[in-house]
């Protein structure tokens, strides 16, 4: 199954992924937690004390829910519901209907309908957007303009054109604006109200921010510790357990694309499948093999009983129906080391000299 955990996107590889490849062949548990890392390990020097640098974490607003709100749902206001009673204003986004004719003859590319256009975007010829501010939805209006001289096509460059133009209507601006029949459709009836949506919003933004600001230490604490420790050899049978989940998730990933495993690698990165294997899986083996070390030194692999409450906990915060479903197709060890990999990172980064920028 394609795992959807929260701080997935730099340990990917370690975490959903869990890949590892190259090996010595003298390990027989596929596990870990069960592998003697510290003889394929050299440290270079401590794991404590490092220095980090992460960007800050991203505070959330009421203008950022706003703008969220307004950029997600403006859209899908139709006619029906779209703002009618005001005239249109410098910097709103209206719904037209136009026809361009050149001594009065539609010309190719200058009739459309429902579009969309924010007035002051520059997005078309000059005197078009500015010829539409303070005209009622509803209303058609004539506007008079000349094509620019350096328009590339040939037969427009500085030619006169008449524009017939109509306002149907206003998109929102604010989400005062937007009806609760908008919030409903959207969310398939979860949400009946803005305000309800409004507080769904809030904290999918938190939990987003959260999830950057981890994803940051993650790679913070990655690419230091990458620079002070060596790994020789990685065992064949690690080799055989996180190959076998990567080659998994490229054709997972090349199943939602519609296409073959290898098109979807040439295309996505830019190489064959079988080198993207061993590229991914040996940097997840040092990744894993460096992060079992730090455990089993600070006393941080987790128990059963904390296996158990992290799995309750992540399938919850994941909205997912239940643990059973989660672990149906996907061995239970494999999250207890995805939780020690969590437990690592917070360990290193909370006795770390941390700069943020």
């Amino acid at each position: 199954m394609e795992m959807k955990i929260r701080r997935a996107a730099v340990l990917m590889p370690v975490l959903v992924a869990l890949a590892v490849l190259t090996g010595c062949g003298e390990e027989k548990s596929k596990n870990l937690a069960d592998i003697k890392v510290e003889k394929y390990l050299t440290w270079n020097s401590a794991y404590t004390g490092l220095s980090l640098t992460v960007a800050p974490k991203t505070e959330v607003t009421d203008e950022m829910i706003e703008e969220t709100l307004v950029s997600a749902l403006a859209g899908y206001v139709t006619s029906e519901d779209g703002i009618k009673d005001r005239a249109a204003e410098l910097g709103d986004t209206v719904n037209i209907d136009y026809s361009g004719k050149k001594d009065d003859v539609a010309f190719e590319g200058g009739t459309a309908a429902n579009q969309s256009l924010t007035l002051g975007s520059g997005s078309f010829i000059p005197g078009f957007e500015d010829g539409l501010v303070g005209v009622m939805p509803g209303e058609t209006v004539d506007l008079d303009l000349s094509f620019p001289t350096w328009y590339d096509n040939d037969e427009l460059a500085g030619q006169a054109v008449v524009f017939t133009v109509t306002v149907n209507y206003i998109y929102p601006a604010t989400t005062a604006e937007i009806p609760d029949d908008v919030v409903s459709w959207y969310t398939n009836g979860e949400y009946t109200t803005m305000e309800d949506f409004k507080v769904y919003c809030r904290d999918y933004l938190e939990y987003n921010a959260d999830y950057q600001y981890s994803s940051a230490k993650e790679a913070e604490v990655i690419r230091v510790l990458e620079t002070i420790v060596e790994c020789e050899k990685v065992p064949d049978v690690l080799v055989e357990k996180y190959a076998a989940n990567v080659r998994a998730s490229l054709e997972r990933q090349a199943a939602q694309y519609g296409v073959d495993v290898e098109t979807f690698c040439t295309y996505y990165y830019r190489t064959d499948s079988e080198s993207y294997t061993a590229q991914v899986a040996e940097a997840s083996a040092r990744q894993g093999m460096m992060f079992q070390y730090i455990a089993n030194k600070e006393g941080l692999n987790v128990s059963d009983e904390e296996l158990d409450e992290s799995l309750q906990r992540f399938v919850e915060e994941n909205r997912l129906e239940s643990v059973e479903v989660l672990l149906a197709d996907t061995d239970k060890e494999e999250f207890r080391e995805y939780f020690m990999f969590e437990k690592v990172v917070d360990f290193v980064f909370e006795n770390a000299q941390v700069t943020e920028y």
